[in-house]
């Protein structure tokens, strides 16, 4: 009995949402919650057609969808996956989860860059250095530790999803639709930039059921230390945009950025690279 082909390494595909009218002007976007533009949909469904019409992604290797719960994402979601069949659908777990909503930011919400930066200049903030979101998060928003709480939190579920993946032998890509911000610190996360912390005080030890999914489907994973970012991560990821992450070594323990994109590479030469740095 011959042994069965070695599954590729397990991905996680960020896609950013389509185009909004804030998207498009720049506006910082967080809990507004704006429907893409007619120009943001067709962009989504060109995208959906052609990565699956070119097997850019096997739609029968996608194991779950995350999506953070604002329209844009969830539409996206919806456009994306438009032209699958409603088998390949029906085996997909799609997961709206809290924890990938874009950073709250609080009094620069609908503000341009230029304009937070003349705010927080008339509040007498940033004498001795230029402000910066990474580092200093917003004022009556999210600070920079909060967001990496709860990105970290998601991680965690989807490497764990992973491990489970691989050691079956599962091809697994799990999707995750999002926000710029989200998805740029997401990634600087997955790579372990930043500032890691022991959990201690009591939201960063309490037990979050931040998605939609029974245990059984998306276990909780506890966390005893969370990462923040402390600088920007200098990451790009444009309106519609989409990232592959993934591992080298074939080795959940080793997060990596796959530069080939969305490109799969099969495993049998997927393998040439084990045990080289």
């Amino acid at each position: 009995m011959t042994n069965a082909p070695k599954a590729p390494t397990p991905r996680c595909i960020i896609v950013r949402h389509g185009q909004t009218e804030w998207s498009k002007s720049g506006q910082y976007t967080g809990l507004t919650d704006l429907p893409l533009t007619p120009y943001g949909v067709g962009q989504m469904r060109r995208t959906g057609e052609s990565i699956f019409k070119n097997q850019f992604i096997n739609p029968d290797h996608i194991t779950y969808v995350f999506t953070s719960p604002l329209q844009r994402a969830r539409q996206t979601v919806d456009l994306v996956l438009e032209g699958l069949t409603e088998k390949q659908k029906a085996n997909i777990k799609v997961v709206v989860d809290k924890d990938l909503r874009e950073w709250e930011y609080g009094d620069y919400e609908g503000l341009l860059t230029k304009d937070i930066i003349e705010l927080r200049k008339s509040r007498g903030l940033d004498t001795e250095r230029p402000w910066n979101i990474w580092r200093d998060g917003c004022e009556n928003g999210e600070t920079s530790e909060e967001f990496g709480l709860r990105l970290s939190r998601a991680i965690a579920r989807i490497q764990n999803l992973h491990r489970k993946h691989q050691a079956a032998n599962i091809p697994s890509d799990i999707m995750v639709f999002a926000h710029g911000h989200a998805l740029r610190y997401f990634a600087g996360l997955w790579f372990k930039l930043g500032v890691e912390k022991k959990c201690e005080t009591p939201e960063e030890l309490k037990s979050v059921k931040s998605y939609d999914a029974s245990e059984e489907d998306v276990p909780s994973v506890p966390l005893k230390t969370y990462r923040y970012l402390n600088d920007n991560p200098n990451f790009l990821l444009d309106a519609g945009g989409i990232g592959v992450l993934s591992y080298a070594h074939h080795s959940i323990d080793e997060p990596a950025l796959a530069l080939a994109g969305a490109f799969i590479c099969p495993p049998e030469e997927e393998s040439q690279h084990a045990g080289v740095n």
